[in-house]
């Protein structure tokens, strides 16, 4: 498998012990995308919870489509996406948006599929490349 290719949805969500931590305000961060990217579409959905869905373009033409939730635990869904692009939003997320660097766990669509309820840990310190090799290592361990 060639993981610089492989794509995948990526969650991205707050601490288990502490849910709400991110303060994740839907309209903040609808504002701070459309502050942050060239190209940005979003909406605000009452499903079975709300949610802000959205689609951004950044200044280098990576796509990023997924959704913001506040309900019960902070979370944000990037879809269909590579390791390295993800790694893009999760630093601008990260070290733009959040009140603290090192609130960010994660997971993957496959790790959902496959019952691996583990939590990840997003380095608080990390750059682009390695967060990348983060999200890389993670899809190994989960599809072995």
């Amino acid at each position: 498998m060639d993981l610089d290719d492989y794509q995948t949805t990526y969650l991205l969500y707050a601490p288990a012990k502490n849910p709400a931590s991110w303060n994740l305000d839907l309209a903040a961060f609808g504002a701070a995308l459309d502050a942050a990217f060239p190209e940005v579409r979003y909406e605000t959905r009452q499903g079975r919870q709300l949610r802000l869905s959205f689609w951004v373009v950044t200044q280098d033409g990576i796509e990023f489509t997924g959704f913001a939730s506040n309900e019960g635990r902070d979370t944000v869904l990037l879809a269909d996406t590579t390791a390295s692009e993800a790694a893009v939003f999760i630093a601008w997320l990260r070290d733009t948006f959040l009140p603290s660097p090192d609130l960010i766990r994660f997971s993957s669509e496959s790790a959902v599929e496959r019952g691996v309820e583990t939590d990840w840990r997003m380095p608080a310190a990390a750059d682009v490349a390695s967060i990348a090799e983060e999200l890389k290592h993670h899809i190994q361990v989960v599809e072995g």
